[in-house]
């Protein structure tokens, strides 16, 4: 395994961009330059930029709507589970584990 700093996985993140994220990245290098919004030094502080930038409100009001009707209904524990981790991901909640664990139990098949 490497070991890789913070501002290096930024680094090496951002050298996959394509097209409109290439041209975004580039601006966003030169807004921090310029002082128009704050360093992006970590993987979070990237994401979440990444986000803002390229999804639409809508779909993150409909990914919580999911999770406020994620139940387990016909699926076994573990999908229902990762269905929960994965809807958890897509919004960037970051919840304590005891929200986590109530989450999944309120959506348990009685």
């Amino acid at each position: 395994m490497y070991k890789v700093t913070k501002d290096q996985k930024v680094r090496l993140a951002s050298l996959v961009f394509l097209d409109n994220a290439t041209q975004w990245w580039q601006q966003t290098i030169m807004d921090i330059g310029l002082n128009k919004r704050p360093v992006i030094v970590s993987w979070y502080d990237l994401k979440a930029c990444i986000r803002a930038q390229f999804v639409p409100p809508p779909y993150r009001k409909e990914i919580l709507l999911k999770l406020q009707r994620l139940h387990q209904e016909p699926r076994t524990v573990d999908e229902y589970f990762k269905d929960l981790e994965t809807t958890l991901t897509k919004i960037n909640m970051h919840d304590s584990e005891e929200s986590k664990i109530t989450r999944f139990v309120s959506g348990l098949r009685k």
